[in-house]
């Protein structure tokens, strides 16, 4: 019993460690696009292509050649691609848009949105209509955005248009990440799918924005901008959150998940002084519970 219990324990911590180093890497976006002046694509192309190899070599070493078994199968292999292409790309291009037309705690919080646009997708796809508690979380949902965009004032948006119309792309790219890998998921791992999925994003958008003709002004602050985003914002957020979800199971991974925008929040205060208001702690808070509310649904 003993044993089971420091199980969970650890599971727990590692899931909360790697939402927190999610939340970190999208304050050293914002912490690069918006004091060091890094162009977001450029951004974009690091996060998604070393990301990405990092995670593909972290595959190669723990499942050696079966790392590369989904080429094997032309349907995984394009299932993988459009993954990378229409999930990862837009996804992660999308939010660190959003970060930059934002702030990092806002794009993160309204990522989270794609909960309710897959629970829209599902009634459209099941034919019936949203269940009690889902048409709740769409509510608080709603009231959420357009407190944090209004602040409760209708004649004005306070976000950065802008701002918004990326975060919900990136969200509707999340909704491409969850829903594409389904059936690839379970037959290669996470981190395969993941790692592939992201370098082959990052290959695409390359071939669009040519960051090799980007110049960028390396210093201590930037290079630790991309470690923290790269480093500590993918590998070991991955590692640490998949892991840990492994353990504790993946409810209480989605409501720990939140913990994210929390840290983002936190890490943005600290370190880039931002100042939130009332409003817009509330509106986070509200899609928050709107997220959290789907996790108790047949549980």
């Amino acid at each position: 019993m003993k044993n089971t219990d420091k199980n969970l324990t650890k599971g727990l911590i590692l899931t909360i460690l790697g939402a927190i180093a999610w939340g970190f890497s999208g304050t050293c976006g914002q912490y690069l696009m918006n004091y060091k002046n890094v162009d977001s694509t450029y951004l974009a192309n690091v996060r998604l292509i070393f990301g990405g190899l990092l995670l593909i070599i972290f595959a190669i070493f723990k499942y050696k050649k079966d790392a590369f078994r989904i080429f094997k199968n032309k349907k995984d292999t394009i299932t993988l691609i459009l993954f990378g292409v229409l999930g990862m790309l837009f996804s992660q291009f999308a939010y660190l848009q959003a970060i930059y037309y934002t702030n990092a705690p806002t794009a993160t919080t309204l990522q989270f949105l794609s909960s309710i646009f897959i629970v829209l997708i599902t009634c459209f796809k099941e034919n019936r209509l949203p269940k009690k508690i889902e048409i709740l979380a769409i509510l608080l949902a709603i009231l959420g955005t357009f407190t944090l965009s209004t602040h409760l004032d209708i004649s004005k948006l306070v976000i950065n248009p802008l701002g918004l119309v990326w975060a919900l792309i990136s969200a509707l790219g999340i909704v491409a990440c969850t829903l594409l890998p389904l059936e690839i998921m379970p037959k290669y791992t996470s981190f395969v799918v993941n790692g592939f999925g992201m370098f082959f994003g990052g290959i695409a958008l390359s071939i669009f924005t040519k960051p090799w003709n980007i110049t960028v002004n390396f210093d201590t602050g930037i290079i630790l901008g991309f470690i923290g985003i790269v480093l500590i914002g993918t590998i070991l957020a991955f590692s640490f959150f998949l892991y840990g979800v492994t353990i504790i199971g993946p409810v209480k991974g989605s409501l720990i998940a939140g913990l994210e925008s929390v840290s983002a929040l936190i890490f943005s205060v600290l370190f880039l002084k931002e100042i939130f208001s009332l409003y817009d702690i509330l509106g986070m808070a509200l899609i928050l519970f709107a997220v959290s509310a789907l996790n108790f649904i047949d549980n």
